[in-house]
């Protein structure tokens, strides 16, 4: 990932990212990835959370995508 892309994530989206504009990132369907995360599969987990308990609802945080994708270590 570019720093020009990461600069636009965090003014886009500064706390989280649509599952939409995420999945193409990280290379899966958006299905897919909603999946992955709700399921607590790595390294889908750490970089997502599934929200409610009813409803699959996915949020992908967007400094743990970017780290993700930089190859940072994610705390």
């Amino acid at each position: 990932m570019d720093r020009k892309l990461a600069t636009k994530l965090r003014q886009e989206y500064p706390t989280h990212v649509p599952v939409r504009i995420a999945a193409p990132l990280l290379g899966v369907s958006e299905r897919q990835l909603s999946r992955l995360v709700a399921e607590g599969r790595p390294p889908f987990a750490d970089i997502g959370a599934n929200i409610g308990t009813r409803q699959r609802y996915v949020r992908i945080y967007t400094e743990r995508l970017i780290a993700y994708l930089t190859g940072d270590i994610m705390e």
